[in-house]
């Protein structure tokens, strides 16, 4: 019993087959200044690939990398589609315009999107960029070289896996610019890059220079830019010496992706960015919370990387199983109270009984003797409870007949000792 609770324990656990739900489309937040799902509106309408080529030393090398939108290979919400950089070895730029140009000088800065890296991702990023309005900037020539404010994202090459935040900062007192690198995570993320799942990566930067990152809601850095802790990077247009009072350089107009992927197959969905910290909850709970594992898929899900945790899930819905029954179990040693076989421990030794099988045949009714009645038979006990008593009062009997017959034979004695002093007299 105990062994089959356990095993019905361990089927619960087992992953089934995923069960497809229904999409809902979610409504474009009208108010933030950016926000995109990929659901609807057809890629070319509102995203630009670049036709930049990018110089290097050697050649020069176009951004002509391949973007699709289209929903996973195993969704399991149909109509939940998301844009995906699909070539390997390629690079990749891809830019959309903002409604109206944001400048967070002033204002909390929330930008966030979804990302999911495929099979045996090798080398690529995935990080967003948000370029600086100007009036030079054209989306079709977006590249390396086009000027941004802010750069936010994971980014993977071997065996190193990073989280860029890099902001650019103006000196007020000459307008010339400066980029800050914000530290690495302290935490390990190598597991968001190589589980295959989808992760919500979140920055939120706030007019003191604050900043906090989170990954799946979850705060894994947080610090303040404008201190002697964080990397100062000099942009092009700057000086090492300039002193440094406050972030953002301008404002920003268009949010894009110049990326280069030597593995290709990387999902993004869901982008947003607002300054309005309540729209951004309400968005994260309508995208990325619908689509959230209930706990018993979570729990699944972790022992693709911790199988350990298998042992634990069986010890842990097992101990309590054991428990249960070893209290509140009957005990079946004995048997049911309403049967003639049931006694306590500390009753009198019971004789066993013989199986039926052991038996000899039994003789039809006709053939066998007829029975004297009980009452020729006053010692016969009359139940098993009698059982012990008869036992006692037939080993007393012995005893007696055991003295009676030496009793006996000491008369025996004296009579032959007696004849013989008569035989023997003069």
């Amino acid at each position: 019993m105990m062994f089959g609770r356990l095993l019905l324990a361990c089927v619960c656990l087992t992953p089934v087959d995923p069960v497809q739900a229904t999409y809902r489309l979610v409504q474009v937040a009208e108010e933030a200044h950016f926000a995109e799902t990929f659901d609807s509106d057809p890629l070319d309408r509102r995203w630009v690939q670049s036709k930049a080529v990018k110089a290097t030393n050697a050649e020069a090398l176009k951004y002509d990398g391949q973007w699709v939108v289209e929903e996973p290979a195993a969704a399991m919400y149909p109509g939940n589609r998301a844009l995906v950089m699909k070539s390997s070895g390629r690079h990749h730029a891809i830019a959309a315009y903002l409604h109206t140009p944001f400048s967070f000088i002033h204002t909390p800065l929330c930008l966030q999107y979804e990302v999911r890296f495929g099979r045996d991702v090798e080398c690529s990023g995935a990080y967003i960029k948000l370029p600086t309005q100007t009036h030079l900037l054209r989306l079709s020539q977006f590249s390396e070289s086009t000027p941004y404010s802010v750069m936010f994202g994971p980014d993977k090459c071997g065996t190193s896996h990073r989280l860029h935040l890099i902001v650019r900062v103006t000196d007020s007192s000459n307008g010339r610019n400066q980029e800050i690198h914000a530290p690495q995570p302290a935490d390990d993320l190598t597991v968001y890059f190589t589980d295959q799942q989808p992760h919500l990566y979140t920055l939120q930067l706030y007019q003191d220079s604050r900043y906090e990152i989170f990954i799946d809601q979850s705060l894994i850095s947080q610090g303040r830019l404008l201190t002697d802790e964080v990397q100062y990077t000099e942009s092009p247009d700057s000086q090492p010496e300039s002193p440094v009072s406050g972030l953002g350089a301008g404002s920003v107009a268009a949010l894009g992706l110049e990326l280069w992927s030597l593995s290709g197959e990387v999902m993004f969905d869901n982008f947003l960015l607002t300054d309005d910290l309540k729209l951004a909850e309400r968005w994260t709970q309508d995208t990325w919370g619908r689509k959230q594992p209930g706990l018993l898929e979570r729990l699944l899900i972790a022992t693709n990387s911790r199988p350990w945790l298998w042992g634990v899930y069986v010890f842990t819905v097992g101990l309590p199983i054991i428990l249960f029954i070893s209290y509140m179990w009957p005990d079946k040693r004995f048997g049911p109270p309403d049967q003639d076989y049931y006694y306590k421990k500390y009753d009198e030794p019971q004789p066993d009984r013989q199986p039926e099988r052991d038996q000899p045949d039994r003789q039809p009714a006709s053939d066998q003797p007829d029975r004297q009645p009980e009452r020729d038979h006053p010692d016969r006990p009359t139940s098993l409870s009698d059982y012990g008593a008869v036992s006692r009062e037939g080993a007393r009997r012995r005893e007696t007949r055991k003295v009676q017959r030496k009793s006996d034979l000491e008369v025996e004695n004296e009579r032959h000792s007696l004849t013989s002093l008569k035989t023997n007299r003069p």
